[in-house]
């Protein structure tokens, strides 16, 4: 009987999914990941496991109350392995201004920090750099 009750207990535990939560600057909101839609959100679960994860920029600038500048990118791409199920927070140097926002566009960097990662710089990419490294993964799987 003991056997069985440890053996429920397992498994029981097992079956709960296990998920990382993913929490992004103001200015970034997810917008697909592995090609599913979400709805415009700044925080999301992701279960362990090869992600692709679409991320739009979209800020505010006003320098007066008739000079507002809205910027937004197109689909920025990361391509994340998560093998732990710890919270992870997404930074960005300050974007202060529409130059910052638009240098950040052209050149999207993030910085990755949870209880396991520390500072760990990733480049996001945007649609044409991401059928780039397809084509190239393609072409390697295709020469073997």
């Amino acid at each position: 009987m003991k056997k069985f009750i440890a053996i429920s207990i397992l498994s029981l535990a097992s079956s709960v999914s296990m998920a990382a939560t993913i929490s992004l600057p103001d200015y970034l909101i997810f917008a697909a990941v592995d090609g599913e839609p979400v709805s415009n959100k700044s925080q999301l679960e992701v279960s362990p496991g090869q992600h692709l994860i679409e991320l739009q920029f979209y800020e505010l600038f006003s320098s007066g109350p008739d000079d507002t500048n809205f910027i937004k990118s197109d689909a920025l791409y990361w391509s994340l392995n998560l093998t732990n199920d710890e919270d992870i927070q997404v930074n960005t140097k300050d974007i202060l201004s529409a130059k910052n926002a638009k240098n950040f566009i052209k050149s999207p960097l993030i910085t990755l920090d949870s209880a396991s990662i520390k500072g760990e710089t990733v480049k996001l990419v945007n649609h044409q750099e991401l059928m780039a490294i397809i084509m190239k993964q393609h072409s390697k799987m295709m020469q073997h």
